[in-house]
């Protein structure tokens, strides 16, 4: 168990008093296993309530999170009954509901086609979110790295010469991490997704890309169901953005898991690191 401090405990509380309309105290503070880039906390109420505590950090800022922009996809996401509603979010970071349920196996045929629908229905969505270019976001986690790291990566980036992709769809909103890992089936059969805080307006394929790639799945089968869902006749020139923007996919969590290895100093980070650097590299030789 771990303390917050009595200031932030006393913000908290008071945010639960207004959700509850009752007197309310934390009972317990406890990590979250799991969850690279967060360090969560879950909170236990005198009221049997169960919450997770996400900060805005040092470490949050280096992954480029923001927790105001996190509530607001996640606010938006509750109203179309994909996500829990925010309890409250402060300077300090961002309390939400913990979500009971059962989480999803990546590896069968309904999870694929629950997952795909869940990804169809994000982009449904429509609400004001801010947009970011994934050059930016790379720009940043490269910035967070040492001079010789970022040399490194300017090689890589120079020998491939990426142009980004031109996109067949319009901009929409997107989850951006959509693995079977921030899916959780409620106990009415419901599924509750997890973790906006990369969530924003920006391109379907290269969302499409990163849950192809989150959840181990080639982009043929998904972007054909995904095509089909939502009524696009020529899935073609999807399958062919979603391909060329793969690479880019993987360019930005080799600079995902770089950051974490310089913050964490975990081997797996590092060798996550290695083995999508050596990835992108190789399709130079070919």
């Amino acid at each position: 168990m771990v303390n917050l401090s009595p200031a932030l405990k006393s913000l908290l509380e008071a945010a639960l008093c207004e959700h509850y309309s009752a007197t309310v105290s934390i009972q317990r503070v406890t990590p979250l296993e799991g969850g690279l880039t967060n360090r969560c906390l879950r909170i236990d109420d005198s009221q049997g309530g169960r919450f997770v505590w996400r900060p805005q950090s040092q470490v949050s800022g280096a992954f480029a999170i923001s927790r105001s922009r996190e509530a607001a996809a996640q606010s938006l996401a509750a109203t179309y009954q994909l996500a829990s509603a925010p309890v409250c979010q402060l300077s300090e970071g961002l309390l939400v509901p913990w979500v009971e349920g059962e989480s999803l196996d990546p590896h069968s045929v309904e999870s694929q086609a629950i997952l795909i629908d869940l990804l169809v229905r994000i982009h449904s969505m429509e609400g004001r979110l801010d947009a970011q270019d994934v050059r930016t976001q790379c720009q940043h986690y490269e910035q967070q790295l040492t001079l010789a790291k970022q040399q490194t990566l300017k090689k890589l980036r120079d020998r491939r010469q990426w142009q980004l992709p031109t996109d067949p769809l319009a901009p929409v909103v997107c989850h951006m991490d959509l693995g079977s890992y921030n899916l959780v089936i409620q106990p009415n059969g419901e599924p509750c997704v997890l973790d906006w805080e990369y969530a924003r307006l920006g391109s379907a394929c290269l969302d499409i890309a990163l849950f192809c790639r989150a959840n181990g799945y080639t982009p043929a089968q998904v972007v054909s169901d995904y095509c089909a869902l939502r009524c696009i006749e020529d899935s073609a020139p999807v399958r062919q953005a979603v391909e060329a923007w793969l690479p880019f996919a993987d360019y930005l969590a080799l600079c995902w898991y770089e950051v974490g290895a310089s913050l964490y100093g975990l081997s797996t980070y590092q060798e996550q690191a290695q083995r999508l650097y050596r990835q992108l590299a190789g399709m130079d030789e070919s």
